[in-house]
């Protein structure tokens, strides 16, 4: 997923047993459920290429009871195509015309945000300031990243065609709202011949006489420069570790008739797919945007570059990148940037079946590690906290995802929040997954995984208590007034 990771959400920024007793008490500081279990896998099932479907599900209904601390959550049918294993927390509404009277009510606040507010835009790049420090500055002052995952910014499969370039009215729903970007930095390959909006489709170079591949760019360079206004910054992540509809290092390997065994090891290894990757990695960090002029790898709103999404798999499930690698990637960035941090993209540094550790903790370039919590566990972030304290290398730590639900984690949202808040300016975190409306502003456009958050009031009454919880969370994080409700967004968001 391209990352659209917002550093500082507009209005997010303004932040329980599962019911079929299958996690545990995080008593330990082991993941809480085994590692066959496909419903830990989330988005990415292991027999995803052959079974998974993208669902165009028209959104939920909307609640209109004010947030509570209640822990009860209504409990019914999931989404077609939803992942087995969650509980699905929405009630499903019939599929309708984008007419006025069949549209959702639109959320009323005491405070709504409507254009691009007053966060300031950024002009000077967050740094790695001491090379022992676990914590990020921007002009010298700690820096802490908070925010949503909106990895469909730049390509959606939830609305209009597979991978098609996101509509710019929703961009700005969403960056309002506030952002990882995924699909942003990621778009290979045809997923399976039914995506041919990826920039790169093929192992040719990047076309920028193509039609299609020019509008592919005009997103991107919409998305970054719509964000700057916004007053915020992007994480871009370069490649994903599955066979996804926007590509990942599997269209790497069969452009250069790579072999596939053993999780796509051969990612890391094949002098021609290394080749192909870097090319590909060359076009972005050198790409100028088309709306500011400024070269990507001159751009402060770009936060950092990740080398991947989720490499490895879950506990190190593939390959983890191997230190030469990760160099090799860093080499190629740092021919054209000298600006911008680099985070590893590895799934978790720890893996406490065997205690092994992530190559990235060694390098001196790498200045950010990242973990996914799914389920939550205070177990694992203690455990790889203390990891990030005995690294010579300073690192800081960014929870890139994690579950904010009320069903599908033992640990209570309240406890997990607590602790990285122990640990501030150490601990950055990202929740997945924020959704918004279609272009009309009618209905939410739904997504199919059970983590979706609707903001503001598309999720069960329960659900809506935890996104106010990582509002005010989000806030404290930035030195801000938590806010006693949650901020409203207008739809549509003012045109520029």
């Amino acid at each position: 997923m391209l990352y659209a990771s917002i550093v500082a959400l507009a209005a997010l920024a303004l932040q329980g047993a599962r019911a079929d007793g299958f996690y545990r008490a995080p008593q330990v500081g082991h993941h809480d459920a085994p590692l066959h279990r496909r419903d830990l896998d989330k988005r990415y099932p292991p027999d995803r290429a052959t079974t998974f479907r993208p669902t165009t599900t028209p959104a939920y209904a909307v609640e209109t009871a004010s947030p509570t601390a209640s822990s009860s959550s209504s409990q019914t049918t999931r989404p077609p195509g939803q992942f087995g294993g969650g509980t699905a927390t929405r009630a499903l509404v019939a599929a309708t015309t984008s007419l006025a009277s069949t549209c959702a009510p639109p959320y009323v606040a005491p405070t709504m945000i409507s254009g691009t507010g007053t966060l300031p835009k950024p002009t000077s790049f967050v740094r790695h300031a001491v090379f022992r420090d676990k914590f990020l500055t921007l002009d010298g002052k700690p820096f802490v990243v908070v925010g949503p995952n909106i990895y469909w910014l730049c390509q959606d499969e939830n609305y209009g065609p597979l991978g098609s370039y996101t509509d710019k009215a929703r961009i700005r729903e969403a960056l309002a709202i506030a952002i990882r970007a995924l699909t942003c930095g990621i778009s290979v390959g045809t997923y399976l011949g039914k995506n041919p909006y990826n920039l790169q489709p093929t192992k040719t170079v990047i076309n920028e006489a193509a039609a299609s591949l020019i509008l592919l760019w005009d997103v991107r360079d919409y998305v970054l420069y719509a964000a700057r206004e916004y007053g915020l910054r992007v994480i871009m992540t370069l490649t994903d570790n599955y066979a996804y509809y926007h590509g990942g290092k599997y269209d790497f390997l069969n452009f250069r008739s790579g072999s596939l065994a053993n999780g796509g090891a051969a990612f890391y290894t094949n002098r021609g797919v290394i080749s192909a990757y870097t090319s590909y990695v060359t076009q972005f960090v050198s790409r100028i945007n088309s709306y500011t002029g400024v070269a990507y790898a001159n751009d402060p709103t770009i936060l950092c570059w990740e080398t991947g999404n989720e490499l490895g798999g879950y506990i190190n499930k593939e390959m983890w990148p191997p230190l030469t690698w990760t160099h090799t990637v860093r080499g190629i960035i740092a021919k054209y940037d000298r600006n911008h941090l680099i985070m590893d993209g590895t799934n978790g540094f720890w893996n406490y079946t065997n205690n092994a550790e992530a190559a990235g903790l060694q390098s001196r370039y790498i200045t950010m590690m990242t973990d996914h919590g799914y389920p939550r566990n205070l177990g694992i972030i203690q455990h790889e906290v203390g990891q990030l304290a005995n690294t010579y290398f300073g690192k800081a730590f960014l929870i890139g995802e994690y579950d904010w639900t009320t069903t599908q984690s033992s640990l209570p949202l309240s406890d997990y929040l607590n602790y990285i808040e122990s640990q501030k300016p150490n601990i950055g975190d990202m929740i997945w997954n924020v959704m918004g409306h279609d272009p009309q502003c009618c209905r939410y456009v739904s997504h199919n995984d059970g983590y979706s958050m609707y903001y503001p009031s598309g999720n069960s009454v329960a659900d809506q208590a935890n996104i106010l919880l990582v509002s005010q969370h989000w806030h404290r994080q930035t030195g801000r007034t938590p806010p006693t409700s949650l901020v409203g967004v207008t739809c549509p968001q003012p045109v520029f």
